[in-house]
């Protein structure tokens, strides 16, 4: 008489059964969309953060750049000088800003064929190949109606390309990869020297690299080695620098002009780092300063490993 119940029982067992699979199915599915879930907002978070940091390091920048303009004005003209660096702590980041006149760079729409042509040669190109692409150069910023033949056009017809010469002043030094027949390296090599910024055919030898005193015309190796030696000793005027390299066709100067180059770093104190490259007119208008550049040549994710 007991076995039907039993059976009722075994039967209402089995049903629960039935009813438990279904719902643990349910179970695995939600936890699986929401691993799904958890990992998009930790990609979105760290997206939100990235940008974050971003807008923070372009802010610090401006905040850099805005110090060293303070500095410039707060200085007598006469007393201001061509190269510096800073460093201080804001909004979480160390920021660490260096900074240059553009006069110590060769001005691509300003210097002399000599200039340029030494210059490549210092950087490894043959005379013939240097004189060449300071041909290229000079041709590429000379206006139209300055132009004596269409050789130079003819000359980027011959290497396939749809433009010709740019029959103007250059608005950036990267032009250089737009001119035919330089080497990629080589053009990596001269962006370190060159400027469009410096308005002037001289140069500020005392804060010039090497590469850049050694393209001057007329100044030999040796001494361009004698004066760099005594470089730091010698009073900062022109005739003290003609001793040592001769005239160099007027390209011999000490600093002038308010265009300077900045190089800014920004570490956060999570370990992500920015960094940019500014360029900026002093004291050129209405304004303290205007930014002529902003290039921002680094924006690594790198936080530090948590210990």
């Amino acid at each position: 008489m007991r076995s039907l119940p039993d059976r009722q029982k075994i039967r209402q067992k089995t049903n629960g059964g039935f009813v438990t699979a279904p719902a643990l199915l349910l179970l695995a599915m939600l936890a699986t969309f929401a691993g799904v879930a958890a990992v998009y907002l930790s990609s979105s978070a760290a997206s939100f953060a990235f940008y974050d940091d971003r807008v923070r390091s372009q802010a610090l920048f401006l905040a850099g750049v805005e110090l060293v303009a303070y500095n410039y004005l707060s200085t007598a003209p006469a007393d201001r000088t061509p190269k510096g660096a800073i460093t201080f702590r804001l909004d979480g980041a160390r920021v660490n800003v260096d900074f240059i006149s553009e006069s110590a760079r060769i001005d691509l729409n300003f210097a002399p064929r000599g200039t340029i042509a030494n210059l490549f040669q210092v950087l490894g190109a043959s005379a013939d190949e240097a004189g060449g692409h300071a041909d290229r150069i000079i041709g590429w910023r000379t206006p139209a109606e300055q132009q004596y033949s269409d050789s130079e056009t003819a000359l980027y017809r011959s290497a396939g390309l749809s433009y010709g010469p740019k029959a103007g002043a250059f608005s950036s030094a990267e032009e250089l990869w737009l001119i035919p027949g330089l080497p990629s390296a080589l053009v990596d090599q001269a962006l370190k020297f060159v400027t469009v910024y410096s308005g002037r055919r001289e140069v500020d030898v005392f804060e010039a690299a090497p590469e850049v005193i050694a393209a001057l015309p007329g100044a030999a190796s040796e001494q361009v080695s004698a004066f760099l030696a005594q470089r730091s000793t010698l009073p900062r005027r022109p005739e003290a620098a003609i001793r040592f390299l001769g005239t160099g066709e007027g390209t011999v100067a000490v600093f002038s002009g308010d265009n300077i180059r900045l190089n800014c770093s920004v570490v956060f104190d999570n370990g992500r780092q920015m960094s940019a490259e500014v360029i900026a007119q002093i004291e050129g208008g209405d304004e303290p300063y205007e930014v002529l550049r902003w290039h921002e040549v680094d924006a690594s994710v790198a936080y530090a490993e948590p210990e």
